[in-house]
């Protein structure tokens, strides 16, 4: 059994793009012959039935009346065709010229055929695809004779199917072929898509589903992309686990040091490199605080409660306007809409601040606070009159120790973790923050949350 399946050659996508195209090509070429078959029927020869012999000689006498011989023969042959459903047609004997009353022209092919029985004593069938003709029988008509003809136009009999529906049963049938065929190779390829996207979003558990189902290349991508996602997740998870650890193991040679310098002091060691050591170590001691709470957030860590949200944002504000004044620059705040929010008020605080610091860092004089409140979501727009970032950098400045250009020097401000710890802050709120270049200058930072109860 595993070795028919391994030599089946509809596991791989050429063998069934082969398969498919060569079943849709069978089914159309068989309906095409049938249906050629059908309405291309071969000259058939009968002999005429008796209620074909009645209908002809009934014609025949009528119109060989002295009152139908009073008018035009084309007028008596119309005349006298409509109690038969069908169309009388004479033919001079002598010039073999047509006569037929209205109604579309003969093919010349329906014409060929007359003529070679035009002479025959005895009156026959012709059966040519739905063409029958039955005749001839002679009458004279004045100092001419003529051979009488009668034609239907009949369709395929009731053993046969019409060509509409022979049509209708080809095209459904190919376009179901068709569909079934591009429907089998999209769908592992949309799966494989969309967990690219959710992947490429940070949903590190996103996998592409039923990917052992299939045997052939598709299949084949989905278990690698799954192994690469299982890969990255690891990755991922022994990078925060190795950031968190780092974090606690430096707090304790940082205590020790903090300690030491106490002593340093007390021994009059030279004041000059007591200070130079101390800002160090101040230094060190906000980098791992920072590593700490980007930890926290990441790892989902949080304690909600429901807070007003001009009473949670009113310290923040409160040392924004400090800090602002300290610089000689001016923080406009709108006035904050009357919301309670379900929050983290250690981890949300710390979002708008630190994009707060970060825009009163930048800006040349004035940074603006305002607010946005929907149905579903509400949202803080923090934006300053600085240089600003390009878009490239926009996407960027939330990534861990990434300093934009105009951030480069150490006087600019932190290590690169601020953003990273406010975006981290805002998604365990399940919420979004963006950056964009602002329509004159500066930049404009959105942190966005959806609205909750309890």
């Amino acid at each position: 059994m595993k070795f028919l399946r391994r030599i089946n050659p509809t596991r791989a996508i050429m063998g069934r793009l082969f398969f498919w195209f060569w079943a849709t090509f069978i089914v159309t070429a068989v309906l095409a012959v049938w249906g050629s078959r059908l309405l291309f029927e071969d000259l058939q020869v009968n002999a005429a039935l008796p209620e074909e012999l009645a209908d002809l000689e009934q014609v025949a006498e009528r119109i060989s009346s002295p009152r139908a011989a009073r008018g035009p023969l084309m007028m008596a042959l119309e005349r006298n065709s409509r109690p038969f459903h069908g169309r009388a047609i004479a033919v001079d004997l002598d010039t073999k010229r047509f006569v037929s009353p209205g109604g579309p022209p003969l093919r010349e092919k329906e014409r060929t055929d007359i003529l070679r029985i035009v002479d025959q004593q005895v009156p026959i069938s012709l059966v040519r695809g739905a063409f029958r003709v039955v005749g001839p029988m002679q009458f004279e008509r004045g100092d001419k004779r003529y051979a009488l003809f009668l034609l239907r136009f009949e369709g395929p009999s009731g053993n046969s199917m019409p060509f509409f529906l022979i049509l209708f049963i080809a095209i459904a049938t190919t376009s179901l072929l068709s569909w079934l065929f591009a429907k089998s190779l999209t769908r592992p390829i949309l799966r494989i898509q969309k967990s690219a996207r959710s992947l490429a979003a940070g949903e590190w558990q996103s996998r592409v589903e039923n990917a052992d189902s299939r045997q052939d290349e598709l299949g084949q991508l989905a278990r690698d992309f799954n192994k690469m996602a299982n890969q990255l997740n690891s990755m991922w998870t022994g990078q925060k686990r190795l950031l968190a650890d780092i974090s606690h193991e430096l707090r304790s040679p940082l205590a020790r040091l903090q300690m030491a310098l106490g002593l340093a002091h007390q021994q009059h060691v030279d004041p000059a490199s007591l200070v130079r050591i101390e800002r160090e170590a101040e230094r060190m001691e906000t980098l791992v605080a920072q590593l700490l709470a980007l930890s926290k957030a990441e790892a989902g860590m949080h304690d909600f409660s429901s807070f007003t949200l001009s009473l949670l944002l009113k310290d923040v504000f409160t040392d924004g306007q400090f800090e602002a004044a300290n610089s000689n620059k001016m923080l406009d705040i709108e006035p904050i809409p009357k919301l309670t929010v379900t929050a983290d008020q250690t981890m949300l605080c710390r979002a708008v601040e630190n994009v707060l610091r970060n825009a009163l860092r930048h800006a040349n004089y004035l940074v603006e606070v305002s607010f946005a409140v929907t149905d579903k979501q509400w949202s803080i727009i923090i934006s300053d009159d600085g240089s600003g970032l390009s878009k490239e950098e926009c996407k960027r400045i939330f990534a861990p120790f990434y300093r934009a250009s105009l951030a480069r020097e150490r006087e600019s401000g932190g290590v690169g973790l601020g953003l990273s710890i406010a975006k981290a802050s805002v998604e365990l709120h399940d919420g979004t923050i963006q950056a964009e270049p602002g329509e004159k200058h500066g930049l404009v930072v959105t942190l966005s949350f959806p609205k909750k109860t309890g």
